[in-house]
Protein backbone atom coordinates (compact mmCIF):
# COMPACT_ATOMS: atom_id res chain seq x y z
CA UNK A 1 0.00 0.00 0.00
CA UNK A 2 1.41 3.36 -1.07
CA UNK A 3 2.54 5.70 1.69
CA UNK A 4 0.87 9.27 2.92
CA UNK A 5 3.52 11.37 1.48
CA UNK A 6 3.49 8.97 -2.20
CA UNK A 7 -0.72 9.72 -2.85
CA UNK A 8 0.12 13.45 -1.73
CA UNK A 9 3.18 13.33 -4.66
CA UNK A 10 0.81 11.12 -7.09
CA UNK A 11 -2.18 13.93 -6.20
CA UNK A 12 -0.04 16.85 -7.10
CA UNK A 13 1.40 15.57 -9.87
CA UNK A 14 -2.25 15.11 -11.00
CA UNK A 15 -2.91 18.79 -10.78
CA UNK A 16 0.12 19.49 -11.97
CA UNK A 17 -1.24 17.74 -15.60
CA UNK A 18 -4.37 19.56 -15.37
CA UNK A 19 -2.62 23.29 -14.74
CA UNK A 20 -0.10 22.67 -17.74
CA UNK A 21 -2.75 21.38 -19.89
CA UNK A 22 -4.75 24.39 -19.33
CA UNK A 23 -2.10 26.66 -19.79
CA UNK A 24 -1.30 24.98 -23.04
CA UNK A 25 -5.07 25.44 -23.65
CA UNK A 26 -5.11 28.87 -22.72
CA UNK A 27 -2.31 30.33 -24.78
CA UNK A 28 -3.95 29.62 -27.82
CA UNK A 29 -7.79 30.52 -26.08
CA UNK A 30 -9.03 33.93 -26.97
CA UNK A 31 -11.51 33.72 -23.76
CA UNK A 32 -8.36 33.19 -21.34
CA UNK A 33 -7.60 36.63 -20.46
CA UNK A 34 -3.84 37.84 -19.56
CA UNK A 35 -4.74 38.10 -15.50
CA UNK A 36 -6.22 34.59 -15.78
CA UNK A 37 -2.83 33.19 -17.10
CA UNK A 38 -0.89 34.64 -14.80
CA UNK A 39 -2.65 32.72 -12.08
CA UNK A 40 -2.45 29.97 -13.44
CA UNK A 41 1.22 29.91 -13.66
CA UNK A 42 1.31 30.54 -9.98
CA UNK A 43 -0.28 27.58 -9.10
CA UNK A 44 1.41 25.84 -11.07
CA UNK A 45 5.29 27.64 -9.58
CA UNK A 46 3.21 26.61 -6.43
CA UNK A 47 2.62 23.47 -7.20
CA UNK A 48 6.31 22.41 -8.61
CA UNK A 49 7.46 23.60 -5.12
CA UNK A 50 5.45 21.81 -2.88
CA UNK A 51 6.13 18.71 -4.76
CA UNK A 52 9.98 19.15 -4.58
CA UNK A 53 9.77 19.30 -0.71
CA UNK A 54 7.38 16.21 -1.04
CA UNK A 55 10.41 14.71 -2.53
CA UNK A 56 13.20 15.64 -0.33
CA UNK A 57 10.84 14.59 2.32
CA UNK A 58 10.50 11.36 0.81
CA UNK A 59 14.01 10.44 0.57
CA UNK A 60 14.85 11.10 4.42
CA UNK A 61 11.88 8.14 5.09
CA UNK A 62 13.34 4.25 5.63
CA UNK A 63 12.74 2.29 2.90
CA UNK A 64 8.96 1.22 2.67
CA UNK A 65 8.62 3.76 5.43
CA UNK A 66 9.04 1.32 7.66
CA UNK A 67 10.08 2.02 11.80
CA UNK A 68 13.69 0.40 12.10
CA UNK A 69 13.36 -2.78 13.86
CA UNK A 70 14.47 -2.96 17.13
CA UNK A 71 18.22 -3.40 18.04
CA UNK A 72 18.97 -7.04 19.51
CA UNK A 73 19.01 -6.88 23.64
CA UNK A 74 22.13 -7.09 25.35
CA UNK A 75 23.51 -10.14 26.44
CA UNK A 76 22.28 -9.57 29.63
CA UNK A 77 18.95 -9.90 28.81
CA UNK A 78 19.45 -13.47 27.99
CA UNK A 79 17.95 -16.70 30.34
CA UNK A 80 20.32 -17.98 32.68
CA UNK A 81 22.60 -20.75 31.43
CA UNK A 82 22.03 -24.51 32.12
CA UNK A 83 24.27 -27.57 33.03
CA UNK A 84 24.22 -31.26 32.82
CA UNK A 85 24.25 -32.44 36.44
CA UNK A 86 27.87 -32.85 37.67
CA UNK A 87 29.72 -30.88 34.58
CA UNK A 88 30.93 -27.57 34.51
CA UNK A 89 28.02 -25.60 35.35
CA UNK A 90 27.14 -22.09 33.83
CA UNK A 91 24.71 -19.42 34.88
CA UNK A 92 23.85 -16.99 38.22
CA UNK A 93 26.00 -18.31 41.22
CA UNK A 94 24.29 -17.92 45.01
CA UNK A 95 26.06 -18.82 47.65
CA UNK A 96 24.41 -19.54 51.14
CA UNK A 97 25.01 -21.17 54.65
CA UNK A 98 23.04 -24.93 54.73
CA UNK A 99 23.52 -27.93 56.32
CA UNK A 100 24.02 -31.37 54.42
CA UNK A 101 21.06 -33.15 55.05
CA UNK A 102 22.06 -36.54 52.97
CA UNK A 103 24.17 -37.18 50.54
CA UNK A 104 23.67 -40.03 47.36
CA UNK A 105 25.17 -40.93 43.84
CA UNK A 106 23.18 -42.09 41.17
CA UNK A 107 25.01 -42.77 37.15
CA UNK A 108 28.12 -41.74 38.42
CA UNK A 109 26.85 -38.31 40.20
CA UNK A 110 27.30 -37.37 43.25
CA UNK A 111 23.90 -35.74 44.85
CA UNK A 112 24.04 -33.46 47.91
CA UNK A 113 20.60 -32.23 49.69
CA UNK A 114 21.25 -29.01 51.59
CA UNK A 115 18.68 -27.54 54.59
CA UNK A 116 19.49 -23.42 54.14
CA UNK A 117 19.72 -22.10 57.40
CA UNK A 118 20.37 -18.08 58.51
CA UNK A 119 23.24 -17.50 59.96
CA UNK A 120 23.39 -14.17 62.27
CA UNK A 121 25.92 -12.22 63.39
CA UNK A 122 26.17 -8.72 65.46
CA UNK A 123 23.07 -6.98 65.93
CA UNK A 124 20.93 -9.09 63.93
CA UNK A 125 21.91 -12.23 65.97
CA UNK A 126 21.28 -10.46 69.19
CA UNK A 127 17.56 -9.48 68.10
CA UNK A 128 17.13 -13.19 66.79
CA UNK A 129 18.45 -15.01 70.12
CA UNK A 130 16.06 -12.36 72.02
CA UNK A 131 13.22 -13.26 70.14
CA UNK A 132 13.69 -17.06 70.66
CA UNK A 133 13.99 -16.48 74.09
CA UNK A 134 18.12 -17.29 74.56
CA UNK A 135 20.83 -15.58 75.75
CA UNK A 136 21.34 -12.51 73.99
CA UNK A 137 23.99 -11.08 72.65
CA UNK A 138 24.67 -14.87 71.71
CA UNK A 139 27.68 -15.96 72.73
CA UNK A 140 30.70 -15.75 70.55
CA UNK A 141 28.44 -12.99 69.08
CA UNK A 142 26.39 -15.74 66.33
CA UNK A 143 22.83 -17.20 66.04
CA UNK A 144 21.89 -20.07 64.05
CA UNK A 145 18.23 -19.87 62.61
CA UNK A 146 16.74 -22.60 60.79
CA UNK A 147 13.13 -22.07 60.24
CA UNK A 148 12.30 -23.23 56.99
CA UNK A 149 12.45 -26.69 56.92
CA UNK A 150 12.89 -27.23 52.63
CA UNK A 151 15.19 -29.28 51.27
CA UNK A 152 16.63 -28.89 48.25
CA UNK A 153 19.04 -31.54 46.40
CA UNK A 154 21.23 -30.78 43.66
CA UNK A 155 24.07 -32.30 41.65
CA UNK A 156 27.88 -31.59 42.64
CA UNK A 157 30.55 -31.08 40.41
CA UNK A 158 32.88 -33.28 39.22
CA UNK A 159 36.19 -32.96 40.85
CA UNK A 160 35.99 -30.02 43.54
CA UNK A 161 37.70 -30.44 46.53
CA UNK A 162 35.43 -29.96 49.72
CA UNK A 163 36.92 -27.98 52.72
CA UNK A 164 36.09 -29.58 56.38
CA UNK A 165 37.10 -27.90 60.04
CA UNK A 166 38.58 -30.96 61.63
CA UNK A 167 41.53 -33.58 60.71
CA UNK A 168 41.40 -37.30 60.22
CA UNK A 169 41.39 -38.17 63.96
CA UNK A 170 38.64 -35.99 64.73
CA UNK A 171 40.41 -32.97 66.25
CA UNK A 172 38.82 -29.40 65.26
CA UNK A 173 41.16 -28.06 62.46
CA UNK A 174 39.42 -24.25 62.61
CA UNK A 175 41.95 -23.12 59.01
CA UNK A 176 39.85 -26.50 57.77
CA UNK A 177 41.63 -28.82 55.45
CA UNK A 178 40.43 -30.22 51.86
CA UNK A 179 39.14 -33.51 51.23
CA UNK A 180 38.40 -34.67 47.47
CA UNK A 181 35.01 -35.05 46.66
CA UNK A 182 34.81 -39.32 46.61
CA UNK A 183 36.94 -38.98 50.10
CA UNK A 184 34.41 -36.58 51.39
CA UNK A 185 31.33 -38.68 49.96
CA UNK A 186 33.02 -42.02 51.27
CA UNK A 187 33.07 -40.39 55.18
CA UNK A 188 29.66 -38.60 55.13
CA UNK A 189 27.82 -41.64 54.16
CA UNK A 190 29.63 -44.34 55.74
CA UNK A 191 32.99 -43.28 57.62
CA UNK A 192 33.59 -43.21 61.26
CA UNK A 193 33.68 -39.65 61.20
CA UNK A 194 30.03 -39.18 59.49
CA UNK A 195 28.57 -36.49 62.41
CA UNK A 196 31.69 -34.50 61.90
CA UNK A 197 30.60 -34.05 58.37
CA UNK A 198 27.26 -32.89 58.72
CA UNK A 199 27.38 -30.96 62.54
CA UNK A 200 29.02 -27.43 61.07
CA UNK A 201 26.99 -26.06 58.28
CA UNK A 202 28.88 -25.19 55.10
CA UNK A 203 29.08 -22.48 52.77
CA UNK A 204 27.60 -23.27 49.38
CA UNK A 205 28.11 -21.76 45.86
CA UNK A 206 25.21 -23.29 43.68
CA UNK A 207 25.91 -22.04 39.61
CA UNK A 208 23.63 -22.76 37.34
CA UNK A 209 21.47 -25.83 39.60
CA UNK A 210 25.30 -27.40 40.49
CA UNK A 211 27.16 -27.40 43.51
CA UNK A 212 30.52 -25.99 42.65
CA UNK A 213 31.06 -25.15 46.10
CA UNK A 214 31.46 -26.81 49.57
CA UNK A 215 33.41 -25.36 52.36
CA UNK A 216 32.58 -25.80 56.22
CA UNK A 217 32.10 -23.45 58.84
CA UNK A 218 34.20 -23.48 62.28
CA UNK A 219 31.95 -22.06 65.15
CA UNK A 220 33.53 -22.41 68.67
Amino acid sequence: MASAPSRSTFILALVLTAIIALLAGAGGAWMFRSSEIDDLTERLEAAERRLAEIAEGEDALPEDDEAPEDETPPDDAAEPGTSEPGSGAAGPTERVPALVASVRTSGGTHYVTLDYIQFLTGAEAAAAAAAAGEESPPPNDYFILNENPRLREYPVRSGIAVSVVFNADGTSNPEGRNLTLDDWIAGTVAGGSTSQYVANFYWVSVTGGTVTELTQQYVP
